[in-house]
């Protein structure tokens, strides 16, 4: 399994590298740049506050990918009264466009709508730390930030572009990369790695109140989108020996799903005994095999709701696009 990670990571990373070109910009903190590649590292003395201003690099520009390698504090576990918690980043945050992550990340990454035509010249990335003095137990804040500018021509057809499609406009070659809207992360490889934020190693927890797409990439062949996970922490009151479905998942008390944490995957199929089921929630470090169907966008869905519960840690798995 380790090995199989290793390989679909490298893939991943020499997909995005192929369309990082050799002249990158790194602006400090307090910086502005409007270049197409970015690199964004943690100075050695950061601010409280550290802001970077990324400009529209042309008319076309359409989305921000922005991979990312982090160490801020984890997310404040706060008590609400009635054995209820929450977990948020109020300490140390990454934030873009109203999401707020922290914790530790190894090479995660986020899709950003960034609508040059439509008159957007602008998007701020915020890196804000709390306060270290006086012998603070919090870790020592790290960052590393790839920012790419992705760019979509007016007209184009982004779903029947490649890597090397011919039907570019000048010299934009982004089709490959660029997410279908209303996806938070993207993976466009057939094969790869999927992680919760802040998952680090089945270590971390993920904050409350997320909820975003997890999107694939499908061409006119794809019949399948296969999932194995081998960590699941996800909403559970209780450990189990595979992951728990449907209305499995809602929180003690609560009749709707609305009030879950949860991973969905639409049209699936629990491979081991041929379930069928929407929801997926539960404790599990066993592999477990879940298949979708669905004819139309790839793509799963985590929620969390505004409830912390200690066995939300989050969930690894590979994929494969058939």
């Amino acid at each position: 399994m380790r090995g199989y990670i290793a390989s679909v990571l490298l893939v991943a990373v020499v997909a995005v590298s192929s369309v990082y070109s050799a002249s990158v910009a790194t602006p400090t903190c307090g910086g502005s740049t409007s270049s197409k590649d970015i690199k964004l590292v943690k100075p050695t003395n950061p601010p409280r506050e550290c802001e970077y201003r990324i400009n529209a690099y042309s008319k076309y520009v359409c989305q921000l990918r922005i991979d990312f390698a982090m160490t801020l504090a984890q997310p404040t576990v706060q008590a609400q009264g009635g054995n209820l918690f929450t977990a948020e980043c109020t300490q140390d945050y990454f934030e873009v466009n109203g999401l707020r992550l922290c914790g530790v990340e190894t090479w995660q990454h986020i899709y950003v709508p960034f609508n040059a035509t439509a008159g957007v010249s602008r998007v701020d990335l915020l890196i804000a730390l709390a306060n270290r003095a006086g012998g603070s137990s919090l870790p020592n804040p790290e960052w590393t930030m790839e920012v790419t500018q992705l760019e979509c021509p007016a007209g184009a057809a982004i779903r029947d572009l490649s890597r090397s499609s011919k039907q570019r406009a000048s010299s934009i070659n982004d089709g490959f990369l660029v997410a279908p809207p209303g996806c938070l992360q993207y993976f466009p490889n057939s094969k790869g790695v999927v992680k919760s934020f802040n998952y680090n190693e089945g270590a971390g927890i993920y904050p409350s109140n997320l909820n975003y797409a997890i999107c694939f990439r499908r061409d006119t062949s794809t019949t399948a989108l296969t999932i194995r996970s081998y960590f699941f922490h996800v909403g559970a009151e209780a450990s189990a020996s595979t992951l728990l479905t449907d209305s499995s998942c809602y929180r003690s008390g609560s009749s709707g799903v609305e009030s879950a944490d949860y991973l969905m995957v639409p049209q699936a199929t629990l491979v081991d005994n041929d379930k069928r089921a929407t929801y997926f929630c539960g404790a599990t470090n066993k592999d477990v095999v879940i298949s979708s169907t669905n004819p139309g966008p790839l793509l799963v869905l985590f929620n969390s709701n505004e409830f912390y519960e200690n066995s939300d840690s989050g969930f690894a798995f590979t994929y494969t696009v058939k």
